[in-house]
């Protein structure tokens, strides 16, 4: 069966957002959250909060007796000025009158805001009510299967992929894992291969590698062997050097440089009937991309895109929790702010020097821990 998408099409849509054009209307994955449009019969107007809302009535109020005011001012200097009567003049009012005539226009004033407000404050609440139940209805997690084009939903990750879990707080990610993982599980006799997007250097490797061990815990691949190249390593090998490699994973670094004719065999290679092995590419999005549009041959033997190109400072933190929690650890907010501070001297994104960084941390846990006696395996500030 042809895949209804591959992993070469989601990355071009990638590059048609990076360069601010309009994607077409299918997409091979949502990984964004979408927007919700607001009720309103008219152009939304900005949110205003409640004080601001009666501090604009007031203002309105007044405005509103002082126009009234005004007005009979003016009416009554034009009647004086023409001079016609047309009965017998009317009684001044008192000042006590005129105090509560005045009185009873700010009161009508005042009603007429307070009405106008409640109807603001109910077209708010209607609003509110429509984007939350637009996001419940979000929520579900419904999604396009890559391999189908027909809408699943999406389950957690299985529990025994327990690498990946710390990738589930980024955003674009973990929806590309969860998308990835629940469409494997339904359908095990299409192809697994993976193309994992993200800077050189900076953890593409790292993913891969979690994802093989998770496949293998998750019995998607039959061995636990893994086996990473560089792809101008790979170029001059020959392929018996991957004999082992049966049931396993292989990771090929910096894809975009492997040969045409190389990758062809390596497919081939791969195949159930043959070493029955899964290849993982990482690399750049411009280099991969490329590599695809000039050998769109093998594109369908890739159907599993993860984005992991631009990791925020939180992402990282998040990333950080989720691998100490991994290995056993615990860590409090001091430690954890002592690790957001050490991403000032790395390079933002790098996955690979932050987990070699924590690692050190663990570590140093050990041999303190081992010193006083205790196995808490409680990380200190002082360890990093």
């Amino acid at each position: 069966m042809k895949p209804f998408r591959n992993a070469f099409e989601a990355i071009k849509r990638l590059l048609r957002k990076l360069g601010g054009k309009k994607e077409p209307e299918e997409a091979y994955s949502q990984t964004t959250e979408p927007e919700v449009p607001d009720v309103a019969e008219a152009p939304k107007k900005p949110e205003i909060s409640e004080a601001e809302a009666k501090k604009q009535q007031e203002e309105a109020m007044k405005e509103a007796a002082a126009k009234i005011a005004a007005a009979e001012e003016a009416a009554a200097k034009t009647a004086e000025k023409s001079g016609k009567k047309k009965g017998p003049a009317k009684p001044q009012p008192s000042p006590q009158q005129k105090k509560d005539n005045y009185q009873k226009t700010i009161d009508e004033a005042e009603k007429a805001e307070q009405k106008k407000y409640e109807e603001e404050v109910k077209k708010r609440a209607e609003r509110t009510a429509k984007r939350q139940e637009a996001e419940s209805r979000h929520d579900e997690k419904k999604i396009v299967d890559p391999v189908t084009g027909e809408e699943i939903e999406l389950n957690a990750i299985p529990e025994e992929a327990i690498y990946l879990k710390k990738y589930m707080k980024l955003p674009t990610t973990a929806n590309d894992i969860l998308v990835t993982m629940n469409s494997i599980a339904k359908h095990p006799d299409m192809p697994k291969n993976i193309v994992i997007l993200g800077r050189n250097g900076f953890g593409t490797v790292k993913v891969g590698e979690d994802f093989a061990r998770s496949f293998y815990a998750c019995g998607l691949v039959k061995s636990d062997k893994i086996a990473k190249i560089k792809a101008k390593q790979l170029n001059k090998i020959g392929l018996e050097k991957l004999a082992g490699l049966k049931g396993g994973c292989l990771i090929i670094e910096n894809a975009g440089l492997v040969s045409f004719n190389k990758l062809v065999e390596v497919i081939k290679n791969s195949e159930p009937d043959q070493n029955d092995y899964v290849v993982i590419l990482t690399g750049e999005i411009d280099s991969i991309a490329n590599f695809f549009e000039e050998n769109p041959d093998i594109v369908d033997a890739f159907i599993y895109l993860i984005d992991i190109h631009k990791i925020s400072e939180v992402g990282m933190a998040n990333l950080a929790r989720g691998y100490i929690k991994e290995k056993g650890y615990k860590a409090d907010k001091d430690v954890i702010d002592k690790l957001k501070a050490s991403l000032k001297m790395m390079e933002g994104g790098n996955i690979d020097r932050f987990i070699e960084l924590i690692d050190g941390g663990m570590a140093k846990c050990d041999t303190r821990e081992e010193v006083s006696g205790n196995t808490r395996k409680e990380l200190a500030v002082a360890d990093f």
